[in-house]
């Protein structure tokens, strides 16, 4: 998938990671492998339970121990497996080299520490600076986010500003230390639609600025079509089809896919007046503690035919760069 590992600066080859709990073994993320280059940008799109998040926190070694553990795969960034890592090693690369924003800025910001201190703390883990100096990096990290009067943003609490500055001095933060990459979980979920438009901007004009690579965990494929360059479709802990952004949108392929596409509005089909009525995927994602025999889409697939409730299809490259998971499409 792409080219080679030392050309890649990450390299994700069949991880898994599973949750042992009282009702059994949950397999979160069943087998993910993917590539993103240095300065790229992947969109990990998929429903609720798919894995999305887990695959996420798995490259940072966030997973609780126990339940959850990394049974197989490797991860490498820039030519080292950071499954592999010390964690003294890890520590390095957590936060600094790799940076995450998380979906909930109310709970990632410490409510009972200002602005300033959340951001400054972050700035001398990776550098030693004078007080002056933190807080002349601090106020340029919360311009650089476009925090209007950042000298003044420094002094406030989080629940002083709007779940859209919370979600900018969360990028700051992730920025800090100019990582190499950025993972952004769904970093839009709770913000109403305009300023989910801005942050989203924001990023990418930032990504371009630093020269980071990115990747943006959505359930919502409509959010991604000119943010990321590569989408990777997931779905119940496997990667279900994968292309360039613009080749998911105009030739969709895994059944999925096309599912996940036709539930988003678009403009001119009237959808409020009753002209077209939006598709919807029937069923739910299945229970990761169920023996999931076969193609795991296949319960909710109008395609499926005997064998795809029997083995389970390979993720094939059906032409360069295309790749799919299913037994009846190309």
């Amino acid at each position: 998938m792409g080219k080679s590992l030392e050309y890649s600066l990450l390299n994700v080859q069949d991880l898994r990671t599973y949750f042992f709990t009282p009702k059994g073994v949950v397999k979160a993320v069943d087998g993910v492998s993917y590539k993103l280059e240095k300065g790229g940008s992947l969109g990990i799109v998929g429903e609720s339970g798919c894995g999305k998040s887990v695959s996420a926190l798995s490259l940072l070694r966030l997973i609780p121990e126990p339940p959850g553990k990394i049974i197989t795969g490797k991860i490498y960034f820039e030519g080292k497996d950071l499954i592999q890592l010390p964690r003294a090693e890890m520590r390095k690369i957590r936060g600094k080299r790799i940076s995450m924003i998380f979906q909930d800025p109310m709970s990632s910001l410490d409510p009972v520490f200002t602005i300033g201190n959340q951001i400054s703390e972050t700035i001398r883990l990776d550098q030693k600076l004078s007080r002056k100096e933190l807080m002349r990096r601090s106020t340029e990290m919360l311009d650089l986010v476009r925090i209007p009067n950042p000298r003044g943003a420094l002094s406030k609490y989080p629940h002083e500003l709007s779940g859209g500055m919370q979600q900018r001095v969360m990028i700051a933060i992730a920025l800090c230390s100019n990582p190499d990459l950025l993972i952004a979980d769904e970093p839009t979920t709770s913000l109403d639609v305009t300023i989910q438009a801005q942050i989203l901007d924001l990023i990418v004009n930032l990504r371009y600025k630093l020269g980071m690579a990115f990747i943006l965990i959505t359930h919502n494929l409509g959010l991604i079509s000119e943010t990321v360059e590569k989408v990777s479709v997931m779905y119940a802990g496997n990667i279900v089809e994968e292309a360039a952004t613009r080749v998911i949108f105009k030739n969709p392929i895994h059944p999925y896919t096309k599912g996940l596409l036709r539930s988003i509005p678009l403009l001119g089909n009237k959808v409020r007046f009753g002209n077209v009525r939006l598709e919807e995927i029937p069923g739910t994602v299945p229970s990761l503690h169920e023996m999931l025999v076969g193609c795991k889409f296949s319960n909710r697939c109008k395609y499926a035919i005997d064998i795809c409730g029997k083995e389970e299809p390979e993720l094939r490259e059906i032409e360069e760069g295309h790749f799919n998971r299913c037994w009846r499409m190309p």
